[in-house]
């Protein structure tokens, strides 16, 4: 929070000044802002060098704001002696010259020196002229940017100019210095504290002595641009300014390349690579070299490099040739190609002509030549040996005495080739859950195959697609399928294509499932309808593709199993996608049964039930049940004996057995008795002598249901 106030304080701080203080830092009067990465307090940074008679302090604060501040309160300079510790008091209120003195000292032409007075005195860009909004974090980040550029810039010239930093307030010579003693030296802000807090700078361990260049090995490479330009590049390590000097061949002179220190081209010092980059147009070809200088922070030079060999050859190819056509030539058991070109300029220093053919397949990805020796430089025709070659490019390259090439433009060399490949085997996919395809397939036995097809569709009626790209030589292809895309196939195939444009037939189309793991739709109810005999219930089923099994459940209300009563393939179904369940469940007096249906997809995803229908089935009041009835009178005992046998009973409700009889003189039969179910007899003892009587036997279920009658036998009483 420190931070981000003293940016909005420096922003207008100018502004604020009394008129007294501004008058005393008019240098500092214009906007001034400070980051919130910029540690507090300022720093003062001190260089010091010593020489034989004397020692040079260079100095600098760390950015622009204080260094604005320090223009107009200034700098002193302080000698600590290390013998006594006595401190002397060399210089104070060092600050730059007024703007009329800084014109005087300095010729009106010195650009350095109007750059500075410039950059010192000059009124940089207002908080209301940014091209972010004003008072805006993007206006204060503006204005940061340019202000440090514009130091970065001063501090280069006082680096570059010891005349003009002595000029800006930066630089001192001490030449009262003694021989033999050791000092330190401190440069001190005279701005108070109150109104910006900057800490002094010292250089330490100081003592007159004898100057020696340091030496100078940077990593010097170099690249020729046609027609004779050198490219120098170098690392530079701490230095910017440099002397570069040239000599021809190994006794020349050496010979000055710049009149001012040279301020390379830096490169981007994120990349690696060189530093700084010096182009030199040479007079001539042949052998050059180099030899590279430095600057360093008090504006010595270090000592030359060791020198630097450059060879500067001939680089500039030959015009290209023009082809201009190619005759293929079947004499006897041979392919020929005659090759006619020309070129409209022919160079001095032209050395012939050499015929080259491409074909990616035969040449490994490279260009050969058709011929082992160059043709003479006045040739335009050659006839070559391409028994056995294949349809392909052919160029021709001009070679001049030094090496160097000039290409036509390729044309087509077509041999006849109408032979299609075979149609490729072995297609088969594999899909992930995420529609992902994976094709692979095997490599077809011709050897002059330049790529292969991959076709698709959705079904196997519509027209087929191509996939792949332009170049698929491999023998594998991935590609992405919708997985909701509501089919149950997709469908691909495969060709072959070489290198004379002969395609082979599609192949025979695969069938690929397609992974379909979204829930299906659940059937619903489309009408129902119960009587005595069955239940019939009509579902209609979703029309995805993925679908594969409708289950039909069922079961009774108070119990929570279900009984799978049918399973219906999705495939059976017609374009209505309805289905008839046809049921006739074991009769329940007065129970409800429940119906649903669970639909599959073809991986396994349930639907979950449907919405259950509930029905009550009655079923048929009368039961056919195999059902017998013997009787015989007993004449000793005047009475009639029934007995009666019965088949399987279709039911398990308990029952028992009902007779009915009729007199002769009766009407209708009434009922008689009835007896156990254990018990299928009956003794008659009211049939008397004489008379007749007609009996049947009926079963009567305890829920409601009985039998059909059994056989009806007559009895007469004797």
């Amino acid at each position: 929070m420190k931070r981000f106030i003293f940016c909005q304080f420096s922003l207008f701080f100018a502004l604020l000044l009394p008129a007294t203080l501004r008058a005393q830092t008019d240098v500092a009067a214009d906007t001034l802002v400070a980051t919130a990465d910029q540690p507090m307090p300022f720093s003062i940074y001190v260089l010091a060098r010593a020489y034989d008679d004397s020692v040079v302090v260079r100095w600098a604060p760390d950015e622009y704001v204080a260094w604005k501040f320090l223009n107009g309160f200034g700098y002193q300079l302080e000698r600590v002696r290390r013998s006594d510790f006595t401190i002397d008091t060399l210089a104070t209120n060092l600050r730059p010259l007024t703007r009329s003195k800084f014109i005087s000292r300095f010729a009106e032409n010195d650009s350095l020196a109007a750059a500075a007075v410039q950059l010192i005195f000059g009124q940089g860009k207002k908080p209301n002229e940014t091209d972010a909004n004003p008072e805006t974090p993007g206006s204060i980040v503006e204005l940061r940017e340019e202000q440090q550029t514009l130091y970065g810039f001063a501090m280069l010239i006082a680096e570059q100019r010891s005349d003009v930093a002595e000029a800006m307030g930066l630089r001192f010579i001490d030449r009262t210095a003694e021989r033999g003693e050791v000092y330190d030296y401190i440069v001190r802000p005279l701005v108070p504290d109150s109104i910006l807090d900057v800490h002094a700078g010292i250089a330490t361990e100081l003592s007159l002595g004898n100057f020696r260049p340091a030496p100078y090995a940077p990593v010097v490479t170099d690249s020729i641009v046609p027609p004779r330009t050198v490219l120098l590049s170098w690392t530079a390590d701490e230095h910017s300014l440099f002397d570069i000097e040239r000599r021809t061949g190994d006794d020349g002179a050496w010979q000055r390349l710049n009149a001012q220190p040279y301020l390379g081209a830096q490169t981007d010092v994120s990349m690696s690579g060189p530093d700084f980059f010096f182009s030199d147009d040479v007079p001539t070809l042949g052998t050059y070299y180099y030899r590279l200088r430095a600057y360093d922070s008090f504006g010595d030079r270090t000592m030359w490099t060791e020198p630097y060999r450059v060879e500067v050859r001939d680089l500039e190819p030959p015009s290209i040739p023009v082809l201009d056509r190619i005759d293929i030539l079947r004499p006897d058991s041979l392919v020929l190609a005659r090759i006619v070109w020309h070129k409209d300029t022919l160079e001095e220093d032209l050395a012939g002509f050499v015929p080259i053919y491409y074909h990616e397949l035969y040449t490994g990805g490279q260009w050969l030549p058709l011929i082992d020796t160059p043709l003479a430089a006045t040739d335009t025709m050659c006839i070559v040996d391409v028994t056995g070659m294949q349809t392909g490019l052919i160029a021709v390259v001009a070679y001049d005495s030094s090496g160097n090439a000039g290409t036509s433009v390729p044309m087509t060399m077509r041999i006849s080739d109408l032979e299609p490949p075979a149609v490729p085997t072995g297609l088969e996919a594999v899909v992930s859950p995420r529609g992902v395809t994976t094709l692979k397939w095997n490599r077809s036995p011709e050897r002059d195959i330049m790529d292969y097809e991959i076709w698709r569709a959705n079904a196997l009626d519509h027209v087929f697609a191509r996939v792949s790209p332009a170049d698929l030589r491999d023998t594998t292809f991935v590609d992405t399928i919708s997985v909701r895309a509501n089919q149950r196939y997709i469908y691909y195939r495969i060709r072959a294509t070489d290198w004379s444009g002969n395609s082979s037939a599609l192949s025979e189309a695969i069938a690929v499932p397609v992974p379909d793991f979204s829930t299906p739709a659940v059937c619903r109810l489309d009408s129902f309808d119960v009587d005595t005999e069955r239940v019939m219930i009509i579902y209609a089923a979703s029309s995805e593709a993925s679908v594969k099994t409708h289950r039909v459940l069922r079961r009774l209300e108070d119990e929570t199993k279900w009984t799978l009563i049918a399973q219906i393939d999705a495939d059976s179904l017609g374009p209505s996608h309805r289905f008839l369940i046809e049921d006739r469940p074991p009769y329940q007096q007065e129970r409800r049964y429940y119906y649903a249906v669970e639909t599959l997809s073809r991986l396994g995803v349930s639907s979950g039930l449907s919405p259950q229908q509930s029905v009550v089935f009655r079923g048929p009041r009368q039961l056919d049940v195999p059902l017998t009835l013997y009787a015989a009178y007993d004449e000793k005992n005047h009475e009639t004996r029934l007995t009666w046998e019965t088949g399987g009973i279709p039911t398990d409700s308990p029952y028992y057995y009902a007779v009915y009889r009729r007199g002769a003189d009766k009407p209708d039969f009434k009922f008689l008795t009835s007896t156990p179910a254990d018990k299928p007899v009956h003794t008659d003892y009211l049939q008397r002598t004489g008379t007749v009587g007609e009996y049947y036997v009926k079963i009567i279920f305890r829920d409601g249901r009985q039998s059909l009658p059994s056989n009806t036998v007559k009895v007469e009483g004797k």
